[in-house]
């Protein structure tokens, strides 16, 4: 073990500071018009400078946080009214999807003593996680020719074993809303989960905007429960998602050394920061601001897929929000060599493509340039 790297004495500021910033630049920024691959952006300057102004706060103690509190009360209100939850609807601020997706199954699980899961094709790799810890078991529905699950298979699936079924709302490779109405019918009294992570930002704004939109949320009856990710297109910092139960929730434990008495979310110690930032962004937004920001996103992305039909790439699909993904057949070579050149792109697995998500920090110019650099990639 290196000790030199926990020094006996401190260091010296400036030394420190040259190390950081040394360090900081290394990291490749939004603002650099490089970043094509990621759900995340950068946040406005006032969600930053609140986000500091809370760094001590810890929602775990939330007798210690009266003001945090209040201001997450609030924002898990103002975002039940975007996803048609009910008024007693539950609600957790949680730390990602990821965290939101384990607490579904969870819930499942416990509630019916059953552990198998129904996933879709696209289900986000969190759910393995989510079955790992819980011991639960994936059971694949496999996608139609629309990338789409395939109703009738799930039908066939479904019996006396199913803990939970997951639809997703905003596919991690291709964007696409799944058929969550008709999954519900399928599905009945069984728990359905809706990981809309990156959609559920997106959706109700494009419905505003005039686009026309499959239902995702509660308004369907059977959906159960719902997470979304207010750290994705809600720009806030990272990270904040808050998850979603119509039922009240069967798990707790007991906590009584805080004030809280009882914790549901997984993490006790919770940095809360992130929550007072989203609600200073959502208000320094408004909707009106949300759906500027989203319909110069579809605009955008609309100019990539022509740019990239330029030189050559087809679309696995017509973008239905702000994600673009085309085929390529040596998708991970032609992703390893743009990131050589400087910019950071994704893939799809299947079918094989590249995937590009334009997100508020991508503009027309990155596009351009990016272009420029892929068209020599591809050949």
């Amino acid at each position: 073990m290196d000790k030199e790297l926990f020094p006996e004495k401190g260091r010296d500021y400036e030394e420190i500071m040259d190390i950081i910033e040394e360090a900081n630049e290394r990291d490749v920024k939004f603002g650099s018009g490089h970043v094509f691959g990621s759900m995340c952006s950068e946040p406005l300057e006032i969600t930053k400078k609140v986000h500091s102004m809370f760094i001590e706060a810890n929602l775990g103690n939330p007798g210690l946080c009266r003001g945090t509190e209040r201001l997450k009360n609030e924002v898990n209100r103002a975002i039940s009214s975007l996803i048609n939850a009910p008024d007693d609807c539950e609600s957790l601020t949680i730390g990602g999807g990821t965290e939101g997706n384990i607490l579904a199954l969870w819930r499942a699980r416990n509630e019916t003593g059953n552990r198998r899961v129904i996933l879709p094709k696209s289900a986000h790799f969190s759910f393995l996680k989510a079955c790992d810890i819980l011991e639960m078991e994936p059971v694949y529905l496999p996608s139609d020719e629309n990338y789409l699950p395939d109703l009738e298979l799930l039908e066939e699936m479904i019996d006396d074993s199913i803990a939970a079924v997951v639809g997703v709302a905003g596919t991690t490779e291709l964007g696409l809303i799944e058929p969550i109405e008709e999954m519900a019918d399928i599905v009945g009294d069984i728990h359905l989960h809706v990981d809309a992570a990156f959609g559920g930002l997106v959706i109700p704004f494009l419905k505003e905007l005039g686009y026309e939109m499959p239902a995702y949320d509660f308004e369907i009856d059977g959906v159960d429960s719902l997470v979304l990710d207010p750290h994705k297109m809600g720009l806030s910092t990272i990270p904040l998602s808050i998850f979603y139960s119509r039922e009240p929730l069967s798990f707790s434990v007991e906590a009584p050394y805080l004030s809280g008495e009882r914790q549901r979310t997984l993490r006790g110690t919770r940095s809360s920061a992130s929550i007072s930032a989203f609600w200073a962004t959502m208000n320094f937004l408004g909707r009106e601001g949300y759906r500027q920001i989203i319909a110069q996103c579809m605009e955008n992305t609309r100019y990539l897929l022509k740019e990239l039909k330029s030189i050559g790439l087809e679309p696995i699909i017509e973008p239905l929000m702000n994600i673009a993904s085309f085929h390529q057949d040596n998708a991970e070579k032609v992703v390893k060599e743009m990131e050589r050149r400087g910019y950071n792109i994704s893939r799809t697995v299947d079918p094989s493509g590249l995937r590009f998500v334009v997100m508020p920090h991508v503009n027309k110019e990155n596009i351009d340039a990016m272009t420029k650099e892929l068209s020599r990639v591809i050949g």
